[in-house]
């Protein structure tokens, strides 16, 4: 067996590669893009584990790229592009950071194996570029020692990045309601809409301590690509290709274009200037103008402010994005079927609405039947299926236990796409329904790790630890999911009315209650109703739960038995059941 001090036909040694490989990997110009360094970790450690065999596009497009097994790197040209993004990632590290470095790691142009050699200087002897060795040059079985290290790749490239890039097609050919789906067919690609982040316009020459456009504009494309409703692409993933003259096998459009202009203007002030543009007709949905100052703060923290404002507004669910999608899908019947179940979904979660609610559980239902693969729908039906556990909605005669088909679908939606943060989610909802905690609370952690820019999973898990009696913990958690400027769903405000409600905060608890202003939400009437109750209104306590018995007449049943499906602290079941109780529930008509 080689060990990790043998030279690859007597260049450097796997030791000295890894090291090498590690160097590039914690390199400012990589740590920017981090889905190029698990794409380069990953085909580095199959040639030093002789497996150079599995470096094929197909492979890299599954296990890296997180395409599905449907993937055909003919049609989706997904793998020859991040190739050529790497390989131009790796020579700026070699022309910049790593112009010292003593072992050179590269991917030669027309293959994906990578090849390693000494640097050359004056007391060197030429060296010849060693192509990486076919799979046999390492006689290694996979030792336990192996296995970890598979399964360290494969925690990196699942941390890495959540990529659906679509394969891309003309502007203004977005699908209508008659698309396939009624004959049983779907289009190519999963569906979604995709927004082209384009190179900046830059005007100015930048500080060495200032705002890098380059490095924000690579920021910006990682950190949109982290979220499951929206495709990215960049620039040269079109081959160059002017925007509006795009061509492509496949029959998926770009959908929008975020634009953006730098300016340099006086020494150490940038103004940064975005616009969203709807590509079918050019009109300008959002626009935002930033102005920093190197003085104000380090560049690298304007950067992740920058970035984190944005997700916030354009991607996070109930997002611009989300939001101008839902109104065009209104209005002029186009998107994807896939994209309009997934919204029509999204909204039901706002809403409460049980035939809304019903509507997108058929329509997932009829998906996921015609693709199997459709991981979002399986995700989404998933927590559907929670409602009806929780609050009745949508049930059906002759099915499984919501529960059961909960637990399935999140499972199949994390199998499909192991890294998707909203999948995770999913998945730590029905597992914390199965009080399964420990597991629960593991999968909720993996999601925010997946994606730290998504305020929805960081509310849901400070949700989940208001539910077992750690409200500090969980308050802590919602007030940063609040507290970055995006919508917030009932749900949340909900528990941090709860939290309120438990550390006796009565104004605060009334602030979230009157929050709580529809008349579908369930949880919503008991806070409303106790908030009543406090301030001696009992008229009011009477009308919301009066609204809740009509929702659910489970609640007069049985309350305790209701409550303790959300709320696992005894301490917390044992006060609402009491002041529900005083506040009239038992009288409610």
């Amino acid at each position: 067996m080689t060990s990790a001090t043998d030279p690859i036909g007597g260049g450097p040694t796997p030791d000295e590669i890894r090291a090498a490989l590690d160097r590039i990997q914690v390199s400012e110009i990589f740590a920017r893009s981090p889905q190029l360094g698990a794409f380069l970790r990953f085909v580095v450690e199959a040639v030093l584990h002789g497996k150079s065999d599995r470096i094929k596009a197909y492979t890299i497009g599954i296990e890296v790229l997180r395409r599905d097994t449907r993937f055909d790197p003919q049609v989706d040209p997904i793998v020859r592009v991040e190739a050529t993004r790497l390989r131009r990632t790796i020579e700026r590290y070699y022309t910049g950071p790593g112009a010292e470095d003593p072992i050179i790691i590269d991917l030669p142009r027309g293959s994906y194996v990578p090849t390693f050699r000494r640097r050359r200087n004056n007391a060197d002897s030429p060296v010849t570029m060693l192509r990486a060795p076919l799979a046999g040059i390492y006689r290694r079985a996979f030792s336990g020692a192996a296995a970890v290290v598979i399964a360290g790749i494969i925690g990196v490239t699942a941390w890495a990045w959540n990529n659906r890039h679509a394969p891309v097609s003309e502007p203004g050919s977005r699908h209508t309601a008659t698309d396939d789906a009624s004959s049983g067919m779907l289009s190519p690609g999963n569906g979604l809409p995709t927004l082209l982040v384009q190179p900046f316009e830059i005007a100015g020459t930048p500080e060495q301590r200032g705002i890098s456009a380059a490095s924000l504009h690579d920021r910006i494309g990682d950190a949109f690509a982290r979220f499951d409703l929206i495709n990215i692409v960049w620039e040269s993933m079109l081959g160059g290709a002017d925007a509006g003259h795009v061509r492509s096998p496949s029959r998926s459009p770009i959908d929008y274009r975020l634009v953006g202009a730098v300016e340099y203007y006086v020494p150490g002030a940038v103004r940064i200037q975005f616009q969203l543009v709807d590509t079918a007709d050019g009109a300008v949905v959002w626009s935002r103008l930033f102005e920093e100052h190197t003085e104000d703060r380090e560049s690298k923290a304007s950067e992740e402010e920058i970035i984190r404002e944005l997700t916030n507004t354009l991607v996070q669910p109930f997002g611009v994005v989300y939001a101008y999608g839902r109104r065009q899908a209104d209005a002029r019947s186009i998107g994807d079927p896939r994209y309009r179940c997934l919204l029509q979904a999204i909204e039901s979660f706002r809403s409460f609405d049980s035939d809304q609610t019903a509507k997108a559980r058929t329509c997932l239902t009829r998906l996921t039947a015609i693709d199997p693969t459709f991981a979002l729908g399986w995700s989404y039906l998933s927590s559907l299926y929670l409602r009806e556990y929780y609050y009745g909605l949508g049930s059906v005669a002759g099915d499984l236990p919501p529960l059961q088909r909960a637990l399935r679908a999140a499972q199949r939606g994390v199998e499909l796409n192991p890294a998707g943060a909203r999948a995770h989610e999913m998945l730590f909802a029905a597992l914390f329904a199965e009080h399964d905690l420990p597991a629960a609370f593991a999968v909720g952690a993996k999601a925010m790790s997946l994606n730290k820019y998504d305020m929805r999973t960081v509310g849901a898990y400070g949700a989940r630890k208001i539910e077992v009696g750690e409200i500090e913990e969980g308050m802590e958690l919602l007030q940063q999911a609040t507290g970055a400027g995006t919508v917030v769903p009932a749900f949340e405000e909900f528990f941090q009315f709860l939290g309120s409600y438990m550390r006796d905060d009565i104004e605060g608890a009334s602030f979230h209650a009157g929050q709580l202003t529809g008349d579908t939400f369930q949880l919503g009437l008991i806070a409303r109703a106790l908030n009543a109750f406090a301030k001696h209104d009992r008229d009011a306590a009477h009308s919301a739960l009066d609204r809740l018995v009509v929702l659910n007449p489970k609640w007069r049943q049985n309350l305790r038995g209701e409550l303790e499906k959300f709320f696992y602290a005894n301490a917390i079941v044992d006060r609402l059941t009491r002041d529900l109780t005083a506040a009239g529930l038992a009288e409610a008509r």
